[in-house]
């Protein structure tokens, strides 16, 4: 699909001004504004943040600990003469570091990366949304000014044809120039019809405009029509190859079914030893009265391995659950990949037959325009009736409306095309914008409190898995 069209307008619009909106602006405000697209980024940064979450498995935890205790009250009966004290005060540093625990934190962290990248698949299909809105808001405002122009061009020919036809009616004439009663009704009633279309126009524009102000955030100005959207691939093969190579949405799940293989691991790893050490330093003496020369140091090291033996088949249950999961995650990867080929091809088709509905509109609207100039001029000499002019304009209206609705068509489904391919992404419709990158917050998340220990650990978890 190499071959473009210009669209011209499809009445005479004003001269464009420095306030022309393209669609590049307005796709640019759109990005930088749209509070569904920028909630959406926000959420990615959420979501990433997991992958720094489940590294702190593999990093030590310190904490520094003060207690004091002061008990005075009766022995036990036995002793019945004496009393019982406790009266210390202890301050310590207790550090823990789990060495291994058989590949658990791991397949955590697989999880929690390939969830993080899949946030950025869906970052990417918000784009590819709101895109969408903004190229069908902007569309929608172009079409319905012009076919506001139409009725409005519509409505004053009838206008004048309603005058003409009564003047004709109430003066007689030669016998092929006169009118009945019957063409003035007949005009009339199609002035009054082109009024209502009018009203109608306008309320449909007033409604674009508010989706235009929701979607891009300012009000719409001088609209230009656009020759088409960059990226437009020259052949439904290629379309298709780069739809199942780069489709947000497939991505995504191809993503989300990673994260489920890894949360089957992390279910199957809770069955294995967890090694871990923790170490206590600190000081000890008596609380009340407090005499610091008293106090002594004191000082502890533990290392414990803990092997799950049973558990009320919790583990095994989550096993089965988690592969349950993953199931429907390889369910959810087929059905985006056999949404994405339909979508593309559909919208192939869409582009294809929209292309020819505007070289056919256009044919359509020059000829109409020639057909009415012809039966009015005819009229006046009385070689056509009013019927025949009234049809003519219809005719002309219906065509130049119907242009208006396949340039509109036109564009909406090349958008939703390269939406389908993943190609309605910021980097290829606005090249000198600074774009969003995801990648990169992903990066910093996973690098985030890193420590020295981190690397022998995770690789010694790492190992089997």
């Amino acid at each position: 699909m190499t071959k473009r069209f210009l669209l011209p307008l499809l009445v005479v619009l004003p001269a464009t001004s420095a306030s022309a909106q393209t669609l590049t602006q307005a796709l640019a405000l759109a990005y930088r504004s749209n509070p569904t697209l920028l909630g959406e980024q926000a959420n990615q940064r959420s979501v990433t943040e997991n992958s720094a979450q489940t590294r702190s498995g593999w990093r030590p935890t310190v904490s520094v600990n003060m207690d004091a205790n002061y008990q005075q009250g009766p022995y036990t009966d036995a002793f019945a003469l004496g009393t019982y004290t406790s009266n210390y005060a202890e301050g310590y540093v207790q550090a823990k570091q789990t060495l291994y625990s058989f590949g658990h934190v791991a397949n955590q962290v697989r999880a929690a990366d390939a969830r993080s990248r899949a946030e950025g698949h869906a970052l990417r299909l918000t784009e590819s949304q709101v895109f969408t809105n903004a190229i069908t808001a902007y569309m929608n405002v172009l079409r319905d000014r012009n076919v506001l122009e139409v009725r409005r061009a519509d409505l004053d020919m009838l206008t004048r044809q309603v005058q003409l036809t009564t003047s004709r009616y109430n003066l007689g004439g030669q016998p092929n120039e006169q009118v009945t009663r019957t063409d003035v009704e007949q005009a009339e009633t199609r002035r009054r019809s082109a009024e209502v279309a009018l009203t109608q126009a306008r309320a449909t524009l007033a409604a674009s405009k508010a989706l235009f102000r929701a979607v891009i955030g300012v009000e719409p100005q001088n609209l230009t029509m656009p020759d088409g959207l960059p990226g437009m691939p020259p052949s439904v093969g290629q379309a298709v190859t780069v739809a199942i190579a780069a489709n947000p949405q497939l991505a995504q799940m191809r993503e989300t079914k990673d994260a489920t293989a890894a949360d089957i691991d992390t279910a199957r790893s809770q069955w294995g030893p967890q090694i871990q050490v923790q170490g206590t330093f600190g000081t000890i003496g008596p609380a009340s009265p407090f005499r610091g020369r008293e106090y002594g140091e004191q000082l502890a090291g533990t290392v414990s391995l803990v092997q799950p033996i049973y558990n009320g088949d919790l583990y095994n249950s989550e096993i089965r659950q988690a592969r349950a999961k993953d199931e429907q995650a390889r369910q959810n990867v087929e059905l985006a990949h056999r949404t994405a080929l339909q979508d593309v091809v559909t919208n192939w088709r869409a582009v294809e037959n929209g292309l020819q509905a505007i070289r056919a509109g256009m044919t359509e609207v020059q000829s109409g325009e020639t057909a009415l100039k012809g039966y009015q001029l005819e009229y006046g000499y009385g070689l056509r009736s009013t019927t025949d002019v009234l049809y003519a304009d219809q005719n002309l209206r219906t065509a130049q409306v119907e242009l208006a609705g396949s340039r509109h068509d036109t564009i909406v489904a090349e958008a939703t095309l390269l939406a389908a391919m993943g190609r309605l992404q910021a980097q290829e419709l606005l090249p000198n914008e600074h774009h969003y990158d995801a990648d990169a917050n992903l990066r910093r998340a996973r690098a985030r409190g890193w420590e020295p220990l981190q690397a022998p650990i995770s690789a010694l978890d790492k190992a089997g898995w």
